[in-house]
């Protein structure tokens, strides 16, 4: 056996005894999962990967040859399970992922990996995305509209259905607002060993040290609190509040189906 090959099996050993449980950790936007995300990896060094939002995009959009930025933008999330499936049989330890939740990776592996993820209040991430991607000019995901006018749009009701999008595994013309569609990311949620809140990130640290065998400190990373023109819930006229639980509605459901009795 080469170098090399000594040095995998030596590693493969090591994760063996300190790291043994293998996972995957779907990393919804604006739920914390920046933090978690870095956190987790941080325990699995020699073992980790992740699939970025912006590189996988450009790579998807450089390998079509195509402009058409918002359908490649739910396009996209075919090359993101690929990508899912590929770090699962090449026995990646920790996948902490921008990745929708993809029936096939969880039937063929749910025997050895664990399923994770965060969900925060669908209203407070709905407000969080809008700024996040209102500030970042250049990027796939960058909102020109003012707040008014983007609660026009196809994307923002699309936005509010973000749960439904990532955990219902539906194709990209489905409709993420029927009830079919909404109970299908339920389903699938309820499935997974662990959904946490991110109003209670002391719980879901204490969840993951026992299903996973390994204790997390949770920093606070992606913070949106100093951008200019922010958006906030306090900040809403009632008539735009009313506007915004109209579109979140799909994730509202999901959310009180998953967590409240």
């Amino acid at each position: 056996m080469d170098l090399i090959g000594r040095a995998r099996q030596l590693n493969r050993a090591m994760l063996n005894r300190l790291t043994p449980q293998r996972f995957v950790f779907h990393h919804v936007p604006k739920c914390g999962g920046t933090s978690v995300g870095r956190a987790l990896r941080m325990r699995y060094l020699t073992s980790q990967a992740t699939v970025k939002p912006e590189a996988s995009f450009r790579a998807f959009q450089t390998f079509t040859g195509r402009n058409d930025t918002e359908r490649l933008m739910y396009e996209v999330n075919d090359l993101r399970m690929q990508m899912l499936l590929y770090l699962m049989y090449d026995d990646v330890r920790c996948i902490s992922s921008h990745v929708p939740f993809s029936s096939a990776a969880f039937a063929e592996f749910q025997g050895s990996y664990k399923f994770i993820t965060l969900l925060r209040e669908p209203v407070s991430r709905f407000l969080s995305h809008y700024n996040w991607n209102r500030n970042r000019p250049g990027s796939h995901g960058y909102i020109a509209e003012e707040f008014d006018a983007f609660l026009a749009t196809h994307r923002a009701r699309a936005m509010g259905a973000e749960f439904v999008e990532i955990f219902a595994d539906l194709p990209i013309d489905a409709d993420l607002r029927s009830a079919d569609a909404i109970n299908r990311a339920v389903r699938h949620l309820m499935g997974f060993d662990l959904v946490g809140r991110l109003d209670d990130l002391d719980g879901f640290s204490r969840d993951v040290r026992q299903i996973l065998g390994v204790r997390v400190r949770i920093r606070h990373e992606n913070k949106t609190s100093q951008v200019a023109g922010k958006i906030t819930l306090s900040s809403l006229t009632d008539t735009q509040l009313a506007q915004v639980r109209d579109i979140c509605a799909p994730d509202i459901e999901v959310w009180n189906q998953v967590f409240l009795p």
